[in-house]
Formats: structure tokens, sequence, C-alpha cells
């Protein structure tokens, strides 16, 4: 897993934790199965579309060149 991508899935996971929501919970608000979430969050394996839509359910602001390698 990229550091970029480990990045992003700490932020997601810190804003789940908030919302106190699962990754069942993310999967229904953002309309995908679970076995998505699990894919994206675990692999990277996901359209942009689909990443996106977890950052606006999630209210993550923060911009891709955030999560850039040594960033």
């Amino acid at each position: 897993m990229s550091t970029q991508h480990q990045k992003w899935v700490d932020i997601v996971q810190k804003k789940l934790n908030e919302k106190g929501w699962n990754k069942s919970e993310l999967a229904i608000v953002v309309g995908v199965t679970p076995a998505a979430i699990t894919r994206v969050l675990k692999d990277g394996q996901g359209s942009d579309a689909l990443k996106l839509e977890i950052n606006r359910k999630l209210g993550i602001t923060e911009s891709w060149t955030s999560f850039k390698e040594g960033a």
C-alpha cells in the first residue's frame, strides 16, 4: 500500500470513528456493497468516483496533494 493511500485510509477511519459509522454503514450511505468499501480501503481498488463519494459523505476536504509521498 502506498503512503498516499495509507494516509487517506487513516483519514477515512478517523472520520468513520467521529461519525460512529462502520464500513457497512458507509457502504449504505455511498450506495455500494460493503465488499467494495473493504477493497477500496484495503487495496485501493475502486474508481476515483467512489473515492470522491466517500470523501463527500465523510466530509474529507483535504486535497489529494496532501497525501503525496513524503508530504
